[in-house]
């Protein structure tokens, strides 16, 4: 929705946080999955009433203690005399970590009127001076105990909760202690200072600047109109100006007081620790804290109920699209979980699935009025059932979206689902119980702690995936259509339906009139007869001949240190391994060739981001994308396509038991990549859309313009107009990427855990009897980016949000004197934790700064530092000033061994995370080796490395290439009204 489409997404651009930064990744390429978000919805639940006694009359149940479901064994659930309750799983995946999260159970929807973003003001306040931590001495803390602040403590305010995160660098009991300790300061030693509120208040107002969107603005136009009286919907976590502007020290003491109490918290921690020692610790910090006032009111949620055919408009130009949503809303009361209530949700979810692969073959058509289209439902907040099926297009295409959702779903809700969709649905979902039970000793321990806070705060019972295996494998293989179908008819009971038409659509149209065309193109759509679907045929994968012989090999070495095995075949395939224990259930591989970006053509600016668009849309020879998708139903091989800076990637996410099959899937995509027309269709419609979204945001402005500036007009660099994409054709594709996959030595990396002959064996039969490659396809050399050295541009940009970017770029060097890289990186995060003391903390005119070490993989002596700011357009000349007299400062006096030593402990942890990554190794280590075999000998001294830096090292590339003089500055900024 809407609300309900992008409840993930926005819910998370929702949680305000204390601090967002880009985590740093030194040295190489970046790790695989860092560039992941995730994403949290926020359930509604029933707090605990803070009791003026030490032990509450009616202790809070847990989920589980209300369900016929019984909870993860491994989990350990326990509870203090005061009410205090902590939740407990030991977890090796990282090692030597520990996610610890403190849960206050209230939020933005527990505040009055005159409360209106107290309790994200609160969580900002937590940092601001503790019993134990002066203000200012926090972050400091946390950096010499070897954790950065962002990445590893951070917060974050929902509708319904407060979580305080903490990622420990270690689970021995002193450093449980070092942890806990400020976790209980969180609880009640805020200290709240009237000077460190009013310094704090230019921070939450600069973020409160920064989150401003059109996305955000639609969100909270259309939750209001899909959840009509709620209280949600009139209590954004971010909370409202006037309110920010005027509270003080006593009304957020009396907030403080009242909902941070005992009983209106949890604990969760999850890592490499002994339960014994937590226990221990937990009560020793905790046990003995008191509720320090009447507890506050719990509101009431409110309800709503939807009759008839209800429209809704809300137009913003700067969305790039518009987005079409049918919808059904229902007041969904609490209730405990049970074992009823997830068999149902399983049918609707699968009901979903079926008609998503409806949806998916309609996308790829040439006439599809829509670029990207969804189906969900569900329970929203746990103050709403919904049911929403959802399209984003282009403005004029609207209607005609409009009436394809309502028809695929009225086909649905008619004539149900056949039996070969049915059974794929099946498969892939029986396939999930397995592939979740296989990754159990793999999960990662962050990502467990959020799902049991997300399991507790909505009620709802966490289980191991051998439990949810074994209550609802039997079930979803003993479902049947009609199963799916009565559910459906239940989601959709025809007593109404919510239309919304959102984004850049009917511009210039009052609402009531352009809702009254709304619901017109809906009746005019229902009009329309609808005709059962039809049973697909078969497919199979593979379809190519199996392969008689296997290749010749001509070089075998092993690294004893690193582990690395490395193959070279007659054909000129290399393959790269290493067996990892990291993630038992999983194998990362990558297949590159030719040289990526670095070879696009001059006057083909943006083919790299239209090829990999085009690939990743397109299927295999004889079979289109839809049909490889059924081919591959319950299989876990995932293959995608990138351009990367030097060289083409196709990227393997697969499990053990999938070897063979992965081989086969690269085997044909180099011997018979599909070129699809409806997949270069379909990357003309994103990208269109993206431009339009591009044209109205100051970060859209750097994306089109900032990048290629700094790189000297390069075309390789940033994105292309308008103009110049759509001078690209799917001939221009097929043309620069054919014949690299015809002649290119390809160099193949496997990265997990696997047996080393089954891929030998395979890399072999498959790849090892290709054709004999030729070599690299001779293109058009290129001069180097030339950095844009003391430039200055800036750009107006189309826009109704009030705020600025400002881009100050230095030229650095390449990549390939690790060294040098890596001492950059420092340099980076030291500048970066200057900036954010000056800018954020002492003059509060931005939220989230940083400072980034960009090194070229290609191009000699290329290279950025980044500084990245966002702020109000009224203080762009401030902000220049201040980065400008850091950069001086630290290239005249250099770094302190205290700036140095706060920069590289956090770092040293963060490495010793980063080498039991399979990612790391894959795309760091691995890919390139053939071409840079020095990469071999990066992961062995890296760690002794950065700890060998000097204050000296660090002064000097100061002194090297913080020169204002040769800074580029790029700055965009809403047009002057």
């Amino acid at each position: 929705m809407h609300s309900f489409k992008k409840s993930q997404i926005e819910t998370k651009r929702l949680q305000t946080k204390v601090f967002s930064r880009t985590p740093l990744i030194p040295g190489g390429r970046q790790v695989l999955g860092s560039l992941l978000f995730l994403f949290i919805v926020l359930f509604l639940s029933t707090p605990a009433v803070c009791s003026t006694e030490k032990v509450p009359e009616s202790p809070v149940l847990w989920p589980h203690e209300q369900s016929d479901l019984a909870p993860d064994p491994q989990v350990l659930f326990g509870r203090l005399e005061n009410g205090f309750r902590y939740v407990l799983l030991e977890n090796r995946v990282p090692e030597h970590r520990v996610s610890a999260h403190l849960s206050i159970q209230a939020g933005s929807v527990y505040e009055e009127d005159h409360q209106q973003g107290m309790a994200h003001f609160l969580e900002h306040m937590a940092f601001s001076g503790s019993t134990h931590f002066a203000p200012g001495e926090l972050v400091k803390y946390f950096q010499n105990i070897g954790m950065q602040f962002g990445h590893d403590a951070n917060a974050r305010t929902g509708f319904y909760d407060t979580v305080y995160d903490l990622l420990l660098p270690g689970g021995e009991a002193s450093q449980l202690e070092e942890g806990l300790l400020v976790l209980k300061d969180y609880a009640e030693g805020a200290l709240l200072l009237p000077e460190q509120i009013e310094r704090e208040r230019k921070v939450v107002l600069a973020e409160m600047m920064t989150r401003d969107s059109a996305s955000y603005r639609t969100f909270v136009s259309a939750i209001r109109f899909e959840l009509p009286g709620m209280r949600i919907t009139e209590r954004m976590p971010i909370g409202k100006e006037e309110v920010l502007r005027t509270m003080d020290r006593s009304a957020i003491k009396t907030f403080y007081d009242a909902w941070y109490c005992p009983g209106n918290m949890i604990l969760i921690l999850v890592g490499d620790f002994h339960s014994k020692d937590a226990v221990q610790t937990i009560e020793k910090y905790f046990a003995g804290m008191v509720p320090r006032a009447k507890p506050g009111v719990i509101p009431q949620p409110g309800s709503f109920s939807h009759k008839g055919i209800k429209a809704f408009h809300h137009y913003e130009k700067e969305e790039g699209n518009t987005t079409v949503s049918l919808e059904v809303a229902r007041s969904w009361k609490p209730a405990p979980d049970s074992f009823a209530f997830n068999r149902e949700q399983m049918i609707q979810n699968l009901a979903n699935r079926i008609i998503q692969y409806r949806l998916d073959e309609q996308v790829r058509k040439a006439d599809a009025p829509f670029s990207e289209v969804s189906i969900s439902s569900g329970i929203y907040h746990q103050v709403a059932s919904y049911g929403e099926i959802s399209a984003d297009c282009h403005p004029e295409d609207w209607d005609k979206a409009l009436a394809a959702l309502e028809q695929v779903l009225r086909q649905a809700l008619e004539f149900g689902f056949t039996p070969k969709e049915l059974e794929r649905a099946k498969k892939e979902r029986l396939s999930e119980f397995d592939n979740d039970v296989k990754n159990i000793s793999g999960r990662d321990s962050q990502h467990l702690a959020r799902k049991i806070n997300g399991s507790i705060t909505g009620n709802r019972v966490f289980q191991s995936p051998v439990q949810r295996k074994d209550l609802f494998a039997q079930v979803v293989s003993l479902l049947t259509a009609r199963d799916l179908e009565v559910s459906l008819k239940k989601t959709w009971a025809p007593d109404h339906r919510l239309i919304l038409v959102t984004g850049n659509a009917l511009p210039g149209e009052i609402r009531d009139r352009a809702e009254e065309k709304i619901r017109n193109a809906y009746a005019k759509s229902t009009a329309v007869t609808v005709i059962p679907p039809e049973d697909s045929k078969a497919v199979v994968f593979p379809y190519l001949p199996e392969p008689s012989e296997k290749g010749l090999i001509v070089r075998k070495s092993h690294d004893p240190a690193s582990g690395i095995l490395q193959i070279d075949f007659e054909n000129q395939v290399r393959l790269n391994m290493k067996n990892t224990d990291f993630k038992p259930n999983e194998v990362l591989i990558s297949l590159s060739f030719g040289r990526g970006r670095f070879s696009e053509p001059a006057d083909q600016s943006g083919l790299s981001a239209l090829s990999a668009e085009v690939i990743n849309e397109s299927g295999l020879g004889p079979l289109s994308f839809e049909d490889l998708k059924k081919a591959l139903a319950g299989k876990k091989t995932e293959v995608s396509f990138r351009v990367a800076e030097d060289c083409f990637v196709f990227d393997v996410l697969t499990v053990p038991d999938e070897i063979d099959l992965a081989f086969e899937l690269l085997r044909t995509h180099v011997l018979d990549q599909a070129f699809e027309e409806g997949a270069y269709g379909l990357a003309v419609k994103r990208q269109h859309q993206q431009y339009g979204m591009l044209d109205h945001s100051v970060e859209g402005a750097t994306e089109l313009y900032g990048r290629r500036f700094f790189a000297g007009g390069d075309t390789r660099f940033g994105l292309p107009s308008k103009e110049e994409f759509d001078r690209l054709t799917l001939s221009h594709v097929k043309d620069w990427i054919s014949p690299d996959l015809i002649r290119s030595p390809l160099e193949v990396s496997v990265v997990g855990n696997f047996d080393t002959e089954a891929v030998i064996q395979a890399a072999s039969k498959r790849l090892g009897t290709l054709p004999e490659k030729q070599g690299f396809v001779p293109g058009v050399e290129r001069p180097d980016p030339v950095f844009a050295s003391g430039k200055t541009r800036k750009v107006s940009v189309d826009t109704e949000i009030s705020k600025a970017m400002v881009v100050i770029n230095y030229p650095t060097a390449d990549l390939w004197d690790i060294k040098k890289t890596r001492r950059l990186s420092i340099l980076a995060e030291i500048f970066s934790e200057k900036i954010r003391q000056e800018i954020r903390e002492k003059l509060g005119v931005a939220y989230s700064p940083n400072v980034m070490s960009r090194p070229s993989r290609v191009y000699k002596n290329y290279g950025t530092l980044r500084v990245t700011i966002e702020t109000d357009p009224a203080n762009v000349d401030q902000v220049l000033k201040e980065v400008r007299k850091i950069a001086k400062d630290l290239a005249e006096k250099g770094v302190s061994p205290e700036d140095l030593k706060r920069a590289l402990d956090p770092i040293a942890t963060l490495l010793k995370d980063m080498k039991r990554e399979n990612g790391y190794w894959l795309k760091t280590v691995l890919m390139g080796l053939q071409r840079h075999p020095e990469q071999m000998a990066w992961s062995g001294d890296i760690l002794e490395d950065y700890a060998a830096i000097t204050p000296e090292e660090i002064g000097f590339l100061a002194k090297q290439f913080l020169d204002n003089g040769k800074a580029g500055i790029f700055i965009a900024q809403p047009n002057a009204r």
